[in-house]
Protein backbone atom coordinates (compact mmCIF):
# COMPACT_ATOMS: atom_id res chain seq x y z
CA UNK A 1 0.00 0.00 0.00
CA UNK A 2 1.17 3.48 -0.95
CA UNK A 3 1.71 6.33 1.15
CA UNK A 4 -1.17 7.97 -0.21
CA UNK A 5 -3.32 5.16 -0.08
CA UNK A 6 -2.24 4.88 3.58
CA UNK A 7 -3.61 8.54 4.53
CA UNK A 8 -7.13 7.58 2.46
CA UNK A 9 -7.49 4.74 5.21
CA UNK A 10 -6.62 6.99 8.07
CA UNK A 11 -8.92 9.58 7.17
CA UNK A 12 -11.65 6.86 6.13
CA UNK A 13 -11.13 5.72 9.77
CA UNK A 14 -11.22 9.08 11.25
CA UNK A 15 -14.48 9.89 9.64
CA UNK A 16 -16.13 6.95 10.65
CA UNK A 17 -14.82 7.55 14.21
CA UNK A 18 -16.15 11.26 14.63
CA UNK A 19 -19.50 10.21 12.89
CA UNK A 20 -21.72 12.60 11.50
CA UNK A 21 -22.22 15.74 13.93
CA UNK A 22 -25.49 16.75 12.56
CA UNK A 23 -26.36 19.18 9.59
CA UNK A 24 -25.49 22.83 10.08
CA UNK A 25 -27.48 25.56 12.10
CA UNK A 26 -27.16 28.90 12.12
CA UNK A 27 -25.61 30.29 14.82
CA UNK A 28 -22.94 33.51 15.47
CA UNK A 29 -19.17 33.66 16.12
CA UNK A 30 -17.29 33.74 19.09
CA UNK A 31 -16.93 37.29 20.90
CA UNK A 32 -13.62 36.21 22.83
CA UNK A 33 -11.39 34.64 20.58
CA UNK A 34 -7.54 33.97 19.59
CA UNK A 35 -6.43 34.51 15.77
CA UNK A 36 -3.32 32.07 14.29
CA UNK A 37 -1.82 32.78 10.91
CA UNK A 38 -2.55 29.18 9.56
CA UNK A 39 -5.28 28.55 6.95
CA UNK A 40 -8.05 25.86 8.77
CA UNK A 41 -7.46 22.05 7.29
CA UNK A 42 -10.79 21.36 5.31
CA UNK A 43 -12.12 18.58 3.77
CA UNK A 44 -12.41 19.11 0.86
CA UNK A 45 -9.94 21.77 0.08
CA UNK A 46 -11.76 24.71 -0.70
CA UNK A 47 -9.60 27.68 0.22
CA UNK A 48 -8.72 30.20 -1.99
CA UNK A 49 -10.35 29.33 -5.46
CA UNK A 50 -12.58 30.73 -7.93
CA UNK A 51 -16.05 29.15 -8.48
CA UNK A 52 -19.16 29.01 -10.96
CA UNK A 53 -21.92 31.28 -10.00
CA UNK A 54 -24.34 28.53 -10.42
CA UNK A 55 -22.24 25.53 -8.67
CA UNK A 56 -23.88 23.08 -6.11
CA UNK A 57 -22.92 24.31 -2.20
CA UNK A 58 -19.45 23.39 -1.62
CA UNK A 59 -20.00 21.63 1.72
CA UNK A 60 -16.72 20.75 3.23
CA UNK A 61 -15.66 18.97 6.96
CA UNK A 62 -13.30 20.93 9.30
CA UNK A 63 -10.52 18.57 10.45
CA UNK A 64 -8.85 20.64 12.99
CA UNK A 65 -9.87 18.92 16.52
CA UNK A 66 -12.13 21.06 18.63
CA UNK A 67 -15.19 20.39 20.93
CA UNK A 68 -17.11 23.10 18.67
CA UNK A 69 -17.02 24.82 15.63
CA UNK A 70 -18.39 27.89 13.77
CA UNK A 71 -17.83 29.11 10.22
CA UNK A 72 -18.82 32.81 8.88
CA UNK A 73 -19.50 33.23 4.86
CA UNK A 74 -19.36 37.06 4.20
CA UNK A 75 -19.72 38.05 0.57
CA UNK A 76 -17.90 41.92 -0.25
CA UNK A 77 -21.33 43.03 -1.98
CA UNK A 78 -23.26 41.55 0.75
CA UNK A 79 -24.75 38.23 2.00
CA UNK A 80 -23.58 36.98 5.30
CA UNK A 81 -23.98 34.00 7.72
CA UNK A 82 -22.69 31.70 10.18
CA UNK A 83 -23.22 28.21 10.39
CA UNK A 84 -21.75 25.87 13.56
CA UNK A 85 -20.33 22.06 13.32
CA UNK A 86 -17.91 20.17 12.18
CA UNK A 87 -19.43 19.23 8.72
CA UNK A 88 -20.28 22.93 6.91
CA UNK A 89 -23.06 21.98 5.26
CA UNK A 90 -24.28 24.85 3.55
CA UNK A 91 -28.02 25.48 2.74
CA UNK A 92 -28.87 25.48 -0.72
CA UNK A 93 -31.53 28.75 -0.94
CA UNK A 94 -28.29 30.66 1.48
CA UNK A 95 -25.16 29.57 -0.98
CA UNK A 96 -27.26 30.03 -3.67
CA UNK A 97 -27.92 34.19 -2.39
CA UNK A 98 -24.61 34.26 -1.46
CA UNK A 99 -23.01 33.63 -5.14
CA UNK A 100 -25.98 35.47 -6.49
CA UNK A 101 -24.99 38.56 -4.44
CA UNK A 102 -21.33 38.23 -5.19
CA UNK A 103 -21.16 37.10 -8.86
CA UNK A 104 -18.11 39.00 -10.39
CA UNK A 105 -16.90 39.65 -6.89
CA UNK A 106 -15.85 37.72 -4.12
CA UNK A 107 -16.72 36.22 -0.19
CA UNK A 108 -14.49 35.38 2.50
CA UNK A 109 -14.56 32.50 4.53
CA UNK A 110 -13.64 32.46 8.84
CA UNK A 111 -13.37 29.01 11.06
CA UNK A 112 -13.42 29.26 14.28
CA UNK A 113 -12.82 26.59 16.12
CA UNK A 114 -12.85 25.85 20.10
CA UNK A 115 -10.51 23.48 22.26
CA UNK A 116 -10.32 23.20 25.98
CA UNK A 117 -12.76 26.06 26.37
CA UNK A 118 -10.96 28.75 24.26
CA UNK A 119 -11.86 29.39 20.76
CA UNK A 120 -9.07 29.70 18.35
CA UNK A 121 -9.84 31.49 14.42
CA UNK A 122 -7.82 30.55 11.50
CA UNK A 123 -6.54 32.96 8.70
CA UNK A 124 -9.65 34.16 6.54
CA UNK A 125 -9.25 32.80 3.02
CA UNK A 126 -11.34 34.26 0.11
CA UNK A 127 -13.00 32.49 -2.50
CA UNK A 128 -13.77 34.39 -5.98
CA UNK A 129 -17.57 34.19 -7.80
CA UNK A 130 -16.82 34.14 -11.22
CA UNK A 131 -18.94 35.71 -13.93
CA UNK A 132 -18.66 32.76 -16.22
CA UNK A 133 -21.50 29.89 -15.50
CA UNK A 134 -20.16 26.61 -16.04
CA UNK A 135 -22.62 23.78 -17.94
CA UNK A 136 -25.27 22.82 -15.74
CA UNK A 137 -24.54 19.01 -16.47
CA UNK A 138 -21.58 16.63 -16.17
CA UNK A 139 -21.64 13.02 -17.63
CA UNK A 140 -19.47 10.62 -16.59
CA UNK A 141 -18.63 6.49 -16.65
CA UNK A 142 -18.25 5.58 -12.60
CA UNK A 143 -15.76 2.25 -12.76
CA UNK A 144 -13.55 0.39 -9.96
CA UNK A 145 -9.88 1.87 -10.10
CA UNK A 146 -8.30 -0.85 -11.10
CA UNK A 147 -10.87 -2.02 -13.69
CA UNK A 148 -10.98 -5.83 -12.09
CA UNK A 149 -14.77 -5.59 -12.32
CA UNK A 150 -15.52 -4.90 -15.64
CA UNK A 151 -19.20 -6.00 -15.26
CA UNK A 152 -19.56 -3.32 -12.60
CA UNK A 153 -19.29 -0.02 -14.53
CA UNK A 154 -22.31 2.37 -15.13
CA UNK A 155 -22.61 5.75 -17.18
CA UNK A 156 -24.02 8.78 -14.97
CA UNK A 157 -24.73 12.04 -15.55
CA UNK A 158 -24.91 15.04 -12.58
CA UNK A 159 -26.59 18.06 -11.99
CA UNK A 160 -23.71 20.62 -11.02
CA UNK A 161 -26.34 23.18 -9.74
CA UNK A 162 -27.71 20.59 -7.34
CA UNK A 163 -26.20 17.25 -6.06
CA UNK A 164 -28.84 15.37 -7.87
CA UNK A 165 -27.14 12.23 -9.99
CA UNK A 166 -28.44 9.86 -12.24
CA UNK A 167 -27.66 6.68 -13.73
CA UNK A 168 -28.68 6.28 -16.98
CA UNK A 169 -26.92 3.09 -17.97
CA UNK A 170 -25.63 0.13 -15.67
CA UNK A 171 -24.01 -2.57 -17.16
CA UNK A 172 -25.42 -5.27 -15.04
CA UNK A 173 -28.71 -4.89 -16.54
CA UNK A 174 -27.84 -6.34 -19.87
CA UNK A 175 -27.22 -9.47 -20.52
CA UNK A 176 -23.63 -9.97 -20.06
CA UNK A 177 -22.30 -7.07 -18.20
CA UNK A 178 -20.73 -5.63 -21.43
CA UNK A 179 -17.54 -2.88 -20.67
CA UNK A 180 -18.80 0.36 -21.30
CA UNK A 181 -16.47 2.59 -23.21
CA UNK A 182 -16.50 6.27 -23.90
CA UNK A 183 -19.53 8.44 -24.28
CA UNK A 184 -19.92 11.73 -26.87
CA UNK A 185 -22.54 14.67 -26.87
CA UNK A 186 -22.74 16.51 -30.11
CA UNK A 187 -22.08 20.12 -29.17
CA UNK A 188 -22.61 19.58 -25.73
CA UNK A 189 -26.49 18.46 -26.48
CA UNK A 190 -28.45 15.52 -25.38
CA UNK A 191 -30.32 15.34 -28.49
CA UNK A 192 -27.95 13.36 -30.08
CA UNK A 193 -25.20 11.37 -28.10
CA UNK A 194 -23.94 7.71 -28.47
CA UNK A 195 -21.68 5.81 -26.23
CA UNK A 196 -19.95 2.09 -27.16
CA UNK A 197 -20.03 -0.97 -25.42
CA UNK A 198 -18.35 -4.63 -25.94
CA UNK A 199 -17.75 -7.90 -24.27
CA UNK A 200 -15.14 -10.47 -26.32
CA UNK A 201 -16.84 -13.54 -25.08
CA UNK A 202 -20.25 -12.56 -26.16
CA UNK A 203 -20.09 -10.38 -29.70
CA UNK A 204 -23.52 -10.37 -29.85
CA UNK A 205 -23.85 -7.93 -27.30
CA UNK A 206 -21.51 -5.51 -28.78
CA UNK A 207 -22.43 -2.32 -30.42
CA UNK A 208 -22.91 1.72 -30.83
CA UNK A 209 -25.99 2.95 -28.33
CA UNK A 210 -26.94 6.42 -30.75
CA UNK A 211 -29.42 8.43 -29.24
CA UNK A 212 -32.03 10.75 -31.11
CA UNK A 213 -34.16 12.99 -27.95
CA UNK A 214 -36.09 9.97 -26.64
CA UNK A 215 -34.87 7.25 -29.03
CA UNK A 216 -32.00 4.85 -28.85
CA UNK A 217 -30.57 2.70 -31.58
CA UNK A 218 -27.81 -0.04 -31.60
CA UNK A 219 -25.93 0.24 -34.55
CA UNK A 220 -23.35 -3.38 -34.32
CA UNK A 221 -20.51 -1.23 -36.25
CA UNK A 222 -17.29 -3.76 -37.01
CA UNK A 223 -14.46 -2.65 -39.46
CA UNK A 224 -14.91 -5.98 -41.72
CA UNK A 225 -11.07 -5.16 -43.30
CA UNK A 226 -9.77 -4.90 -39.56
CA UNK A 227 -12.10 -7.46 -37.71
CA UNK A 228 -12.35 -4.96 -35.22
CA UNK A 229 -15.53 -2.58 -33.66
CA UNK A 230 -15.52 0.99 -33.62
CA UNK A 231 -14.39 2.59 -29.64
CA UNK A 232 -13.51 5.85 -29.14
CA UNK A 233 -15.80 8.15 -30.63
CA UNK A 234 -15.84 11.76 -31.35
CA UNK A 235 -19.64 13.57 -32.59
CA UNK A 236 -18.88 16.38 -35.14
CA UNK A 237 -20.33 19.69 -33.76
CA UNK A 238 -22.81 20.08 -36.89
CA UNK A 239 -24.23 17.45 -39.04
CA UNK A 240 -24.60 13.65 -38.67
CA UNK A 241 -21.02 12.51 -38.69
CA UNK A 242 -18.76 10.72 -36.01
CA UNK A 243 -15.28 10.16 -35.80
CA UNK A 244 -14.14 6.69 -34.30
CA UNK A 245 -11.02 5.12 -33.74
CA UNK A 246 -10.99 1.20 -34.26
CA UNK A 247 -8.82 -0.27 -31.10
CA UNK A 248 -7.75 -3.66 -29.80
CA UNK A 249 -7.18 -2.54 -26.79
CA UNK A 250 -4.96 -4.71 -23.97
CA UNK A 251 -3.47 -4.22 -20.21
CA UNK A 252 -0.48 -5.34 -18.40
CA UNK A 253 -0.55 -5.52 -14.99
CA UNK A 254 2.62 -5.27 -13.20
CA UNK A 255 3.26 -6.71 -9.62
CA UNK A 256 6.38 -5.09 -8.41
CA UNK A 257 6.07 -1.60 -9.73
CA UNK A 258 4.65 1.16 -8.43
CA UNK A 259 2.76 1.73 -11.81
CA UNK A 260 0.42 -1.28 -11.67
CA UNK A 261 -1.13 -1.66 -14.79
CA UNK A 262 -0.27 -0.23 -18.34
CA UNK A 263 -2.75 -0.11 -21.01
CA UNK A 264 -2.22 0.02 -24.71
CA UNK A 265 -3.76 -0.60 -28.14
CA UNK A 266 -2.07 -3.86 -30.49
CA UNK A 267 -3.87 -1.76 -33.18
CA UNK A 268 -5.65 0.83 -33.92
CA UNK A 269 -6.82 2.82 -36.90
CA UNK A 270 -9.53 6.21 -37.44
CA UNK A 271 -12.85 5.49 -39.86
CA UNK A 272 -15.71 7.91 -40.08
CA UNK A 273 -19.28 7.33 -39.64
CA UNK A 274 -22.53 8.85 -41.08
CA UNK A 275 -25.41 8.24 -38.49
CA UNK A 276 -28.10 9.82 -40.60
CA UNK A 277 -26.82 7.33 -43.94
CA UNK A 278 -25.43 4.21 -41.72
CA UNK A 279 -22.40 4.58 -43.60
CA UNK A 280 -19.18 3.69 -42.24
CA UNK A 281 -15.91 4.55 -43.97
CA UNK A 282 -11.94 4.02 -43.54
CA UNK A 283 -10.29 6.87 -43.32
CA UNK A 284 -6.82 4.76 -44.06
CA UNK A 285 -5.28 1.50 -43.02
CA UNK A 286 -1.99 2.39 -41.73
CA UNK A 287 -0.88 -1.23 -40.26
CA UNK A 288 2.70 0.83 -38.69
CA UNK A 289 0.80 3.75 -37.51
CA UNK A 290 -2.01 3.58 -34.60
CA UNK A 291 -4.34 6.34 -34.64
CA UNK A 292 -6.53 6.97 -31.95
CA UNK A 293 -8.56 9.58 -29.49
CA UNK A 294 -10.56 11.91 -32.29
CA UNK A 295 -11.54 14.95 -31.06
CA UNK A 296 -12.95 17.45 -33.47
CA UNK A 297 -12.20 21.19 -33.69
CA UNK A 298 -15.60 23.68 -32.52
CA UNK A 299 -16.30 24.32 -36.02
CA UNK A 300 -16.13 20.68 -37.70
CA UNK A 301 -13.71 21.58 -40.15
CA UNK A 302 -10.64 19.99 -38.35
CA UNK A 303 -10.41 16.61 -36.96
CA UNK A 304 -7.23 16.15 -34.07
CA UNK A 305 -6.15 13.02 -33.18
CA UNK A 306 -3.31 11.08 -32.01
CA UNK A 307 -0.99 9.04 -33.48
CA UNK A 308 1.74 6.30 -32.46
CA UNK A 309 4.59 5.09 -34.94
CA UNK A 310 5.64 1.07 -34.46
CA UNK A 311 9.32 0.54 -34.20
CA UNK A 312 10.45 -3.00 -33.60
CA UNK A 313 11.27 -4.50 -37.11
CA UNK A 314 8.90 -7.43 -35.85
CA UNK A 315 5.90 -6.14 -35.46
CA UNK A 316 6.14 -3.79 -37.96
CA UNK A 317 5.94 -7.27 -40.06
CA UNK A 318 3.83 -9.29 -38.03
CA UNK A 319 0.94 -6.07 -38.05
CA UNK A 320 1.51 -5.52 -42.11
CA UNK A 321 0.71 -9.52 -42.55
CA UNK A 322 -2.35 -9.24 -40.65
CA UNK A 323 -3.80 -5.93 -42.62
CA UNK A 324 -2.75 -7.76 -46.30
CA UNK A 325 -4.50 -11.12 -44.91
CA UNK A 326 -7.63 -8.16 -44.78
CA UNK A 327 -8.67 -9.71 -41.58
CA UNK A 328 -7.36 -10.52 -38.28
CA UNK A 329 -11.02 -11.48 -36.68
CA UNK A 330 -10.83 -15.29 -35.64
CA UNK A 331 -7.13 -15.38 -35.89
CA UNK A 332 -6.42 -16.24 -31.99
CA UNK A 333 -3.08 -16.89 -32.76
CA UNK A 334 -2.22 -13.97 -34.89
CA UNK A 335 -3.32 -11.87 -32.15
CA UNK A 336 -2.22 -13.80 -29.19
CA UNK A 337 1.19 -13.07 -30.99
CA UNK A 338 0.63 -9.57 -31.82
CA UNK A 339 -0.26 -8.68 -27.89
CA UNK A 340 2.31 -10.42 -27.03
CA UNK A 341 5.01 -8.85 -28.84
CA UNK A 342 3.31 -5.30 -28.21
CA UNK A 343 3.35 -5.48 -24.52
CA UNK A 344 6.96 -5.99 -24.63
CA UNK A 345 7.36 -2.20 -26.06
CA UNK A 346 3.67 -0.56 -24.53
CA UNK A 347 5.18 1.78 -22.48
CA UNK A 348 7.64 2.78 -24.80
CA UNK A 349 4.75 4.02 -27.42
CA UNK A 350 4.52 7.52 -28.30
CA UNK A 351 1.79 9.63 -29.71
CA UNK A 352 2.15 12.87 -31.53
CA UNK A 353 -1.21 14.97 -31.80
CA UNK A 354 -1.89 15.18 -35.70
CA UNK A 355 -4.80 17.39 -37.71
CA UNK A 356 -6.42 16.64 -40.90
CA UNK A 357 -9.24 19.50 -42.63
CA UNK A 358 -12.34 17.90 -42.66
CA UNK A 359 -14.45 18.69 -46.35
CA UNK A 360 -18.25 18.64 -45.54
CA UNK A 361 -19.41 18.13 -48.87
CA UNK A 362 -17.44 14.52 -49.63
CA UNK A 363 -17.13 13.50 -45.40
CA UNK A 364 -13.53 13.05 -46.79
CA UNK A 365 -10.20 14.24 -44.36
CA UNK A 366 -7.23 16.23 -45.66
CA UNK A 367 -3.64 15.25 -45.21
CA UNK A 368 -2.13 15.02 -41.98
CA UNK A 369 -0.30 18.12 -40.38
CA UNK A 370 1.78 17.66 -37.19
CA UNK A 371 0.20 19.59 -33.81
CA UNK A 372 2.03 18.60 -31.07
CA UNK A 373 5.58 16.83 -31.54
CA UNK A 374 5.91 15.09 -28.33
CA UNK A 375 7.66 12.07 -30.10
CA UNK A 376 10.69 14.53 -30.45
CA UNK A 377 10.99 15.02 -27.32
CA UNK A 378 10.85 11.70 -26.02
CA UNK A 379 6.79 12.12 -24.93
CA UNK A 380 3.12 11.39 -25.54
CA UNK A 381 0.84 13.83 -25.72
CA UNK A 382 -2.66 12.76 -26.14
CA UNK A 383 -6.58 13.16 -25.35
CA UNK A 384 -6.52 16.69 -27.53
CA UNK A 385 -9.10 19.29 -26.78
CA UNK A 386 -10.24 22.23 -28.16
CA UNK A 387 -11.12 25.62 -26.37
CA UNK A 388 -14.73 27.26 -27.93
CA UNK A 389 -12.86 30.00 -29.24
CA UNK A 390 -10.16 27.72 -31.32
CA UNK A 391 -7.51 29.57 -29.26
CA UNK A 392 -6.19 26.51 -26.96
CA UNK A 393 -4.91 23.13 -27.46
CA UNK A 394 -5.71 20.99 -24.27
CA UNK A 395 -3.87 17.75 -23.82
CA UNK A 396 -2.15 15.14 -21.44
CA UNK A 397 1.52 14.63 -21.77
CA UNK A 398 3.40 11.73 -20.09
CA UNK A 399 6.80 9.60 -20.24
CA UNK A 400 5.44 7.05 -23.12
CA UNK A 401 1.71 4.67 -23.42
CA UNK A 402 -0.74 5.12 -24.73
CA UNK A 403 -4.04 5.63 -21.40
CA UNK A 404 -2.45 8.32 -19.97
CA UNK A 405 -4.77 7.73 -16.76
CA UNK A 406 -2.65 4.73 -15.45
CA UNK A 407 0.67 7.02 -15.61
CA UNK A 408 1.90 8.90 -12.22
CA UNK A 409 3.37 11.44 -14.22
CA UNK A 410 0.90 12.42 -16.61
CA UNK A 411 0.36 16.60 -16.89
CA UNK A 412 -1.94 18.27 -18.69
CA UNK A 413 -0.84 20.77 -20.99
CA UNK A 414 -1.58 23.72 -23.28
CA UNK A 415 -0.71 25.03 -26.52
CA UNK A 416 -2.29 28.35 -27.78
CA UNK A 417 -3.06 27.33 -31.12
CA UNK A 418 -2.26 31.14 -32.35
CA UNK A 419 1.07 31.98 -31.20
CA UNK A 420 2.27 28.17 -31.10
CA UNK A 421 3.70 28.39 -27.36
CA UNK A 422 3.23 24.96 -25.64
CA UNK A 423 3.55 24.51 -21.56
CA UNK A 424 2.98 22.19 -18.80
CA UNK A 425 -0.40 23.77 -17.48
CA UNK A 426 1.04 24.01 -13.83
CA UNK A 427 -1.84 25.64 -12.34
CA UNK A 428 -3.59 22.30 -12.35
CA UNK A 429 -0.94 19.95 -12.58
CA UNK A 430 -0.66 17.36 -9.30
CA UNK A 431 2.09 14.90 -8.21
CA UNK A 432 -0.27 12.20 -9.90
CA UNK A 433 -2.06 11.37 -13.00
CA UNK A 434 -4.39 14.16 -14.58
CA UNK A 435 -6.26 13.36 -17.37
CA UNK A 436 -9.72 13.13 -19.47
CA UNK A 437 -10.03 17.26 -19.87
CA UNK A 438 -13.22 18.82 -20.92
CA UNK A 439 -13.93 22.60 -21.51
CA UNK A 440 -17.34 24.30 -21.03
CA UNK A 441 -19.11 25.61 -23.41
CA UNK A 442 -18.01 28.98 -22.95
CA UNK A 443 -14.42 27.85 -22.49
CA UNK A 444 -13.96 29.46 -19.21
CA UNK A 445 -14.37 26.18 -17.61
CA UNK A 446 -12.20 22.97 -17.47
CA UNK A 447 -13.10 19.63 -15.90
CA UNK A 448 -10.85 16.76 -15.63
CA UNK A 449 -10.22 13.42 -13.67
CA UNK A 450 -7.18 13.37 -11.15
CA UNK A 451 -6.01 11.38 -8.99
CA UNK A 452 -4.44 14.05 -6.66
CA UNK A 453 -5.93 12.60 -3.61
CA UNK A 454 -5.01 9.06 -3.60
CA UNK A 455 -3.09 8.01 -6.26
CA UNK A 456 -6.34 5.32 -6.14
CA UNK A 457 -9.36 7.11 -7.42
CA UNK A 458 -10.16 9.68 -10.43
CA UNK A 459 -12.73 12.35 -9.19
CA UNK A 460 -13.51 15.35 -10.90
CA UNK A 461 -11.78 19.02 -10.51
CA UNK A 462 -12.96 22.26 -12.26
CA UNK A 463 -10.79 25.24 -12.94
CA UNK A 464 -11.57 28.61 -14.42
CA UNK A 465 -9.63 29.72 -17.34
CA UNK A 466 -9.26 32.94 -18.53
CA UNK A 467 -8.91 34.40 -21.57
CA UNK A 468 -4.98 34.07 -21.76
CA UNK A 469 -5.36 30.67 -20.53
CA UNK A 470 -4.43 31.29 -17.27
CA UNK A 471 -6.17 28.87 -14.52
CA UNK A 472 -7.35 28.90 -11.41
CA UNK A 473 -6.90 26.50 -8.07
CA UNK A 474 -8.77 23.39 -9.09
CA UNK A 475 -11.48 22.35 -6.72
CA UNK A 476 -13.13 18.81 -6.55
CA UNK A 477 -16.92 18.20 -7.72
CA UNK A 478 -19.12 19.24 -4.58
CA UNK A 479 -20.61 16.87 -2.92
CA UNK A 480 -24.00 16.91 -0.29
CA UNK A 481 -21.69 14.69 2.32
CA UNK A 482 -18.02 16.49 2.49
CA UNK A 483 -17.04 12.65 2.92
CA UNK A 484 -18.88 10.90 0.21
CA UNK A 485 -15.17 10.89 -2.12
CA UNK A 486 -14.02 8.73 0.99
CA UNK A 487 -16.90 6.52 0.92
CA UNK A 488 -17.62 5.52 -3.03
CA UNK A 489 -14.93 3.43 -4.00
CA UNK A 490 -15.35 4.36 -7.48
CA UNK A 491 -13.50 6.13 -9.75
CA UNK A 492 -14.94 9.28 -12.25
CA UNK A 493 -13.97 8.40 -15.78
CA UNK A 494 -14.53 10.73 -18.86
CA UNK A 495 -16.50 13.70 -18.06
CA UNK A 496 -18.15 15.50 -20.54
CA UNK A 497 -19.86 18.78 -19.76
CA UNK A 498 -23.53 18.91 -21.22
CA UNK A 499 -25.87 22.33 -20.94
CA UNK A 500 -28.95 19.73 -20.95
CA UNK A 501 -29.75 16.95 -18.56
CA UNK A 502 -30.51 13.52 -20.66
CA UNK A 503 -34.05 12.91 -22.33
CA UNK A 504 -33.86 9.53 -22.92
CA UNK A 505 -35.10 6.92 -20.75
CA UNK A 506 -32.59 4.36 -19.43
CA UNK A 507 -35.33 1.83 -20.40
CA UNK A 508 -35.27 2.86 -23.91
CA UNK A 509 -31.13 2.80 -23.92
CA UNK A 510 -31.53 -1.11 -21.89
CA UNK A 511 -33.94 -1.97 -24.79
CA UNK A 512 -31.41 -0.91 -27.75
CA UNK A 513 -28.36 -2.61 -25.71
CA UNK A 514 -30.31 -6.01 -25.95
CA UNK A 515 -31.04 -5.42 -29.44
CA UNK A 516 -35.15 -6.20 -28.01
CA UNK A 517 -36.25 -4.38 -31.56
CA UNK A 518 -35.98 -4.32 -34.90
CA UNK A 519 -34.26 -1.19 -34.56
CA UNK A 520 -30.77 -2.71 -34.48
CA UNK A 521 -28.56 -1.89 -37.59
CA UNK A 522 -25.64 -3.79 -39.04
CA UNK A 523 -22.80 -1.90 -40.56
CA UNK A 524 -20.44 -5.18 -40.90
CA UNK A 525 -20.75 -5.32 -44.64
CA UNK A 526 -19.73 -1.38 -45.41
CA UNK A 527 -16.20 -0.37 -45.16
Amino acid sequence: MNYRASIRVVVVALCLVWGVCGCSNYGSVPKEFKAVDSLPVIYPDYVETTVPPNIAPMNFRILEEGEAYATRFAGKKGCEFVLTGRDVLIPETKWRELLTVNTGASFTVDVFVKRDGEWTKYRTFENETSADKIDAFVAYRLIEPGYDYAHRIALAQRSLESFEERVFFDNRFVSSSPCINCHSFQDRKTDNFLFHFRRTDDPAYGGTIFVNGETATKVSGKVKSAGISCSYPAWRPTGSVVAFSTNQTRQIFHSLSSQKLEVYDAFSDLVLFDAAKNELAVVERTPCLLETFPSWSPDGTTLFYCVAEVKSEKLRELLEQIYLAESIAGDAKALHTLTEEMAKSASELRYDIMSRSFDEKTNTLGEPQVVVGAVAQGRTALFPRVSPDGAFLAYTCAEGGTFPIWRPEADLYLKDLRTGEERRWDELDSDDSDSYHTWSSTGRWLVFSSRREDGLFTRLYFAHVDENGRASKPFVMPQRDPRHNLYRFKSYNVPELTIESLKVDSHELYRAARGDSNETKNVDKLQ
